[in-house]
């Protein structure tokens, strides 16, 4: 009989709940492994049982069902989100199409050459040549995407701008070419561009990029805008404005876009129009450059209108538009007359009087010091001055920061010209650690005035403050018994002087490990460890077989005896010549018994040769023969009463070889 045991009585009613409402093997498959995982144990229980369990569930506990039921019912947000986005048209074929704004220029004037495909830009293989005309210059300009809405999905819309001149009268036309796209070639059609003397007007209007300054400092912020003025249409929107260029940064909280009035060439005429802030972060000549998607109406965020403007009707017309480069120099700022607490403020700005709450207070009792900052800079970003080393005070950083315009009734004529102005509050803590004090601390700051090319001097200045006498709390106490030695200003940390004598002498300026040898440098430890790989197998291999290195050594010392009985012969030194012939023998037939070579006698030799000679006739006898005479020799010399003369064995040199040379070949 099958039967349901849970552990966790809330996950049970859980997992019953899916398999009564969820009837599919995959939701079964995953309540089971959910409950296999907790340690429960569930047996299939009878249709009819299992039935009878699920209305007794809902009787005894109906809340925690229900609970469980809306939990499961609740559908998640971030889910929810994404299922609602339109899908991505990948499905339709790719198309190019490429074209010349303006299609008729004079001979020097810039034409934009435009290619869009309806695909994604990272799908997009770009060729290094376009096969344009030999007396055309191409240049490389903008690249964007952007996706247009058609029906239900929406469709990927990819653009790339080449600039192009030409210097010369006449027709230009880039031929067909192929690009790749998602592992596919797709032709872009030929495009014809005509140089005339007198070509017609523009119709469409340029995109135009204004910056306020073009002689900045590092960290100074300028303001920058966007201009496309309205066409015969009238004036459009754009979508996804962004600048191009290094080393500077795009405030993303400030930009905003209206369709105003502007001033053009002397000319009043409507223009969408797209501010926000830059800032340069390194010194040098910047190039910037703007570039943006014609939009129509459709504008992605907050626009105000001014004037009296008339919007076209109709869909937008999504075309990559760029404007021509704004050059921008700029400086570092100066370290000489820096003042103390600058942390990188760049403007004109002036500090209102602090104030500190409550005026009156008691030792170790906490004081909130507001200072308020107005004017007009980097204010959006400013870095409050670090809290002063005082010794009677124990001031804290501030934590909280507000930003604000500034109030009309506050603009001096200090500040006049300087751009719009704001205002930015901190709050500092301040404990008094004594009765003495009378006044809070300075707080030493500054900021760079980029108009007079100085620093300000900003220091906050001391408030006056009663202290009354209290028990300072532990931690108080603490403080005003390591505060009450003399404190030693921080030095600050400055670069040591030139070496009295040159160093290592270098001969070149590129680091190592851009130089061509390091790579092999790398790899010297992974050869080593493969040499030491190499060497352990060839040692396990040899001690598998040991015969190997027997035989190697018997052919060594066969090759040397060989060469010591050859130079006896040549000299006729026959004792010499028996003795090498002998060893020579012995050390050639050492490894098939094994044994030691001075235990081999002339029977061992024999043992390991045929019995004649092949080749051989009446001049030269078998080679047992020879190996008899030989041994019998040797013996005769070393044991036998009567001296023997050897030399009757030099004749037989040849044959002693030709018996060498065989049992060289069995080693």
């Amino acid at each position: 009989m099958g039967q349901v045991r849970f552990l966790n009585l809330d996950l049970g009613f859980s997992i019953c709940g899916r398999l009564a409402t969820r009837v599919g093997p995959r939701e079964l498959v995953a309540a089971t492994n959910q409950s296999l995982e907790l340690g429960q144990e569930i047996r299939a229980p009878h249709s009819g049982q299992a039935a009878a369990l699920l209305l007794l569930l809902f009787a005894a506990f109906p809340s925690t069902l229900a609970a469980q039921a809306a939990r499961a019912s609740t559908p998640d947000p971030l889910m929810s989100l994404m299922l609602s986005q339109p899908k991505i048209d990948l499905a339709t074929q790719v198309v190019a199409v490429a074209s010349f704004d303006p299609p008729v220029v004079r001979p020097g004037q810039q034409s934009i050459y435009r290619v869009t495909f309806n695909a994604l830009e990272e799908s997009i293989a770009w060729p290094d040549d376009i096969g344009a005309p030999p007396k055309l210059e191409v240049r490389p300009g903008a690249r964007g995407q952007i996706f247009q809405m058609a029906g239900p999905k929406m469709e990927p819309h990819t653009t790339f701008n080449f600039h192009v001149r030409a210097s010369a009268v006449g027709e230009y036309t880039i031929p067909l070419f192929m690009v790749t796209v998602d592992e596919q070639e797709v032709g872009v059609p030929p495009a014809q561009l005509n140089v005339v003397d007198s070509p017609p007007p523009s119709i469409e209007p340029p995109l135009i990029l204004e910056v306020a300054a073009t002689n900045l400092f590092i960290g100074q912020p300028v303001s920058a805008r966007v201009l496309l003025p309205a066409g015969l249409s009238g004036p459009q929107g754009m979508s996804q404005v962004q600048f191009n260029g290094e080393d500077f940064l795009v405030d993303q909280s400030a930009p905003h876009q209206r369709i105003d009035r502007a001033n053009l060439g002397g000319t009043n005429v409507a223009a969408y129009i797209y501010e926000t802030i830059l800032t340069p972060i390194s010194a040098g000549k910047l190039t910037i450059s703007a570039q943006g998607f014609t939009a129509g109406m459709r504008f992605s965020g907050p626009i105000s209108l001014r004037g009296p403007i008339s919007i076209p009707p109709g869909p937008p017309q999504y075309t990559l538009l760029e404007s021509d480069p704004a050059q921008i120099e700029v400086r570092p700022l100066p370290t000489e007359g820096q003042l103390p607490g600058f942390t990188g403020a760049i403007g004109n700005f002036l500090v209102d009087p602090p104030r500190l709450d409550p005026g009156v207070l008691r030792v170790g009792e906490a004081a909130k010091l507001t200072v308020t900052l107005r004017g007009a800079g980097n204010i959006e970003h400013l870095v409050a001055p670090p809290p002063p080393q005082a010794q009677d005070w124990q001031v804290f950083a501030p934590t909280d920061r507000s930003l604000g315009p500034a109030p009309a009734a506050f603009t001096p004529a200090l500040l006049a010209g300087a751009g719009p102005s704001a205002a930015v509050t901190f709050s500092y803590a301040l404990i008094p650690l004594s009765q003495k004090v009378k006044a809070t601390p300075p707080i030493p700051f500054c900021a760079f005035n980029p108009a007079t090319g100085t620093y300000t001097d900003l220091t906050i200045p001391p408030v006056p403050v009663r202290v009354q006498p209290g028990n300072a709390s532990p931690e108080a106490a603490a403080l005003l018994q390591a505060g009450a030695g003399p404190t030693e200003p921080e030095k600050e940390a400055v670069l040591s002087g030139l070496a009295a004598s040159p160093g290592w002498r270098a001969g070149s300026l590129t680091p190592l490990q851009q130089r061509a040898w390091f790579a092999l440098v790398q790899l010297a430890p992974a050869l080593v460890i493969l040499g030491l790989w190499a060497w352990d197998r060839r040692r396990r291999y040899l001690e598998q077989h040991p015969d190997i290195l027997l035989r190697r050594r018997a052919r060594r010392a066969l090759h040397r005896e060989w060469r010591a009985l050859k130079k006896a012969a040549q000299t006729g030194d026959a004792p010499a010549y028996v003795a090498a012939a002998v060893r020579a023998l012995r050390v050639a037939c050492a490894p098939h018994y094994p044994a030691e070579p001075g235990a081999l006698v002339g029977g061992d030799v024999l043992h390991l040769l045929p019995d004649r000679v092949d080749g051989s006739d009446n001049s030269h006898a078998a080679s047992g023969e020879v190996v008899r005479r030989v041994f019998a020799v040797s013996d005769a010399s070393r044991f036998a009463l009567a001296a023997t003369d050897a030399r009757e064995l030099l004749p037989l040199q040849p044959d002693l070889e030709r018996v060498l040379e065989q049992l060289e070949e069995k080693l």
